[in-house]
């Protein structure tokens, strides 16, 4: 029971981390609780599952095209809402839920509100160790997590790109300075917390039913991973989408399945008490 605990929490750890970082590059740079990240997974669902089982597309095809538009519809939540609050942060929270409500309801409109299921050729595979038993979807989150969490370090870290939004994110006045473009970064930031969604939307809806406002009950789970993880920090994000992962997982096997959220929530707060600024907190808002 250990181990299954161990492996559950591996699978709901590694959707967490991918949840969080993508919310993560978007608050470092612009410091934008970004929730309609959630309408943006939701709609990169529908596209996949459209293009697969609505067009026949190749089920690969579709998940790719579906990707690059998540990330195209990211930018242009930038470029139509976020841009205009970047400087007044009382009225950002609420231009993000008012993007999230016309995503969602978008969505509704184009598709209905029926539950429906992405199936991948992989949804029939089990992988069986001992008494271990994780699920072909399970294996493909990890998968899914840690090559996606590896390419954006590589990225942020080793590339001229990383190192602009890295320095945009810690101040931005002074990348200006040094002749960084400020509204290409936003952009870049924009798109690659697009591509997360895509890819998030790709872990997310073949384990649970894609259907309008999907992503929502999750997505408060990828701010308590943000805040746990320390604002900004992209690793302290992925170490706290496992910590909550292992929490939830081990709740929901030790106690019940009713109050796995009920516990993340207390380990926040625990937290929060001993360091309010979050594990791996920074003493200004980063991408790191």
């Amino acid at each position: 029971m250990l181990l299954q605990g161990l492996a559950n929490g591996l699978v709901i750890g590694a959707l967490f981390a991918l949840l969080g970082v993508g919310l993560t590059i978007v608050y470092g740079v612009m410091d934008i609780p970004n929730f309609a990240q959630a309408g943006v997974i939701t709609l990169g669902a529908y596209i996949m599952l459209s293009l697969n089982q609505g067009l026949g597309l190749n089920f690969w095809l579709a998940v790719v095209i579906g990707i690059i538009a998540t990330g195209v519809i990211s930018v242009l939540t930038e470029r139509v809402a976020y841009r205009f609050v970047r400087t007044r942060p009382m009225a950002a929270p609420v231009v993000a839920l008012g993007l999230l409500l016309v995503l969602d309801n978008s969505a509704l409109e184009l598709w209905g509100g029926a539950h429906v299921s992405l199936s991948p050729p992989y949804s029939a595979t089990t992988l069986r160790i001992g008494s271990v038993v994780v699920p072909g979807v399970g294996i493909a989150v990890i998968a899914l997590a840690a090559l996606s969490l590896v390419a954006l370090y590589l990225l942020l870290q080793r590339t001229k790109i990383g190192r602009a939004i890295r320095a945009v994110s810690q101040n931005p006045e002074a990348a200006a300075i040094l002749g960084i473009d400020l509204e290409q970064q936003y952009i870049t930031a924009f798109f690659i917390s697009g591509i997360l969604a895509g890819i998030t939307a790709l872990a997310y809806a073949p384990t649970y039913a894609v259907f309008p406002y999907m992503a929502d009950t999750i997505i408060l789970n990828g701010f308590v991973v943000v805040i746990l993880g320390g604002l900004g920090s992209v690793s302290g994000a992925v170490t706290a989408g496992l910590l909550l992962g292992f929490v939830e997982s081990f709740s929901a096997l030790y106690v019940s399945a009713a109050y796995q959220t009920m516990f993340g929530f207390a380990v926040l707060l625990l937290i929060i008490v001993v360091r309010p600024s979050g594990l791996f907190a920074t003493r200004s808002r980063r991408v790191a």
